[in-house]
């Protein structure tokens, strides 16, 4: 019956998507990108700015800020391409993932055009979204989101209904399992390594540990891998305002090679909290206020000495634990 429904899905989907003449929107949707008055974060004011839209009831709506200035250092901005929407454009935008404005619908101005699938993928992984309805539809009129969600809705019931009979496994079990073990952390401390990675890159950061940093054992720590070639390795937790604290000794284990230091930096929403020169002889006490904090990234680079073929992580958060 679920694979069934799968296919239903995705041909209603892709039916509804394919309905009617293209015409300018009247309101913005999730995916889309717009013109709007943006306030700004820090100071009085606002700004007309392209911005993405994440989710709205009609009235108010949640949006990312793009800008047009190189964000490139910043983990908490993705690069996105530009000319598809903004045909003045010469280079591309960036895309500020740390948190969102809320707008209400009078301060939108013009439709630009469709977010990129690739980063609408990105999107997906740190902030929540939500199709907006169009006030009353005309006849026959279906919200521009309503194909693509039954798209989703239908490939996603396709691959579990698959997997179900492929495997013989039993679905309903698991979502319970994996729902319960949800609800009974939600207002429990946590090790950083149970955490939600939105983003990784030059290495899977983020996994447990049994480490040992400067001659002290840490059983349940959070690995980091080091960039040993010229830039960073990262990783981005999202953390969505819902935690007051972190605690952790950052180091390099007993296993990186001797001879190996490396700069750490640890970003509370693209703003560096934490920069210290970690190796196996130096190890550092971290503890970070997170309130109201949506992203925390960790990211590490050699300094001096050598890297080699590695199997697991040089770096390690000794008992990494993020506080309510």
């Amino acid at each position: 019956m679920l694979l069934v429904a799968g296919v239903v899905g995705w041909f209603a989907g892709r039916s509804m998507q394919g309905r009617g003449p293209r015409r300018t929107p009247q309101y913005p949707q999730p995916g889309e990108i717009w013109w709007a008055a943006v306030p700004f974060r820090e100071t009085e004011g606002e700004k007309v700015r392209p911005c993405l839209v994440l989710r709205g009831d009609g009235q108010n709506f949640d949006v990312l800020k793009i800008t047009s200035k190189d964000k490139s250092q910043r983990h908490d901005h993705v690069q996105i391409p530009t000319h598809a929407w903004d045909r003045r454009a010469t280079t591309n935008s960036f895309l500020d993932l740390s948190a969102s404005f809320q707008l209400r619908r009078q301060d939108f101005h013009n439709y630009a055009g469709p977010i990129d699938a690739a980063t609408w993928h990105r999107v997906l992984q740190v902030h929540p979204v939500g199709t907006v309805a169009v006030a009353n539809p005309g006849p026959g009129s279906v919200p521009r989101l309503a194909g693509r969600a039954l798209t989703a809705l239908g490939s996603v019931a396709a691959v579990v209904g698959l997997v179900a009979i492929c495997a013989g496994a039993t679905v309903v079990p698991w979502l319970d399992r994996v729902r319960s073990d949800s609800e009974a952390s939600n207002d429990a401390d946590r090790p950083l390594h149970r955490m939600p990675i939105a983003a990784s890159d030059v290495g899977s950061s983020g996994q447990q540990l049994d480490s040992t940093l400067n001659g002290r054992h840490f059983p349940d720590s959070t690995g980091f891998w080091v960039g040993c070639e010229g830039r960073p390795a990262t990783a981005t937790y999202q953390l969505d305002g819902n935690w007051h604290r972190l605690t952790a000794t950052a180091g390099l284990d007993v296993t990186a090679p001797a001879d190996v230091t490396a700069k750490l930096i640890i970003e509370l929403d693209g703003k560096a909290a934490l920069t210290e020169t970690v190796s196996r002889s130096r190890s550092v006490p971290v503890d970070l206020d997170l309130s109201k904090v949506r992203m925390l990234t960790v990211s590490a680079e050699r300094t001096k000495g050598s890297c080699g073929n590695a199997t697991r992580p040089y770096g390690a958060l000794g008992d990494a634990v993020v506080h309510h």
